[in-house]
C-alpha cells in the first residue's frame, strides 16, 4: 500500500520537499521523513479524506519542526551571529 503511494505522490512530494529546503540533500532527509512518518501514522489516515493533502500536511509540518529545532540550536545561533 504504502509502494503505490510513493508511486502516485513521490515525485510532487519530492518537488516540494525541494522548494522547502532549497537544496538537494536537505530535501533528501524532508522526503525520507516525510514517508517514515507517513508510515508510522498510516493508521491515522481517514480513508474518505483525500491522501494528498494529509501526505502533503506531514511534509510541511515535518519542515516547520525541523527548521525549529535546528534555529533553537545553540550551535545554530553562534554560527548565525557572526
Amino acid at each position: 500500500m504504502i509502494n503505490e503511494y510513493i508511486e502516485q505522490y513521490g515525485k510532487r512530494l519530492y518537488g516540494l520537499c525541494v522548494v522547502l529546503c532549497k537544496n538537494k540533500y536537505d530535501a533528501d532527509d524532508l522526503y525520507q521523513d516525510t514517508w517514515l512518518k507517513v508510515v508510522r501514522y498510516i493508521n491515522q489516515y481517514d480513508n474518505s479524506q483525500q491522501f494528498e493533502p494529509w501526505l502533503t500536511r506531514i511534509c510541511v509540518n515535518t519542515y516547520k519542526n525541523t527548521w525549529l529545532r535546528i534555529s533553537r540550536s545553540p550551535i545554530f545561533n553562534t554560527f548565525s551571529s557572526n
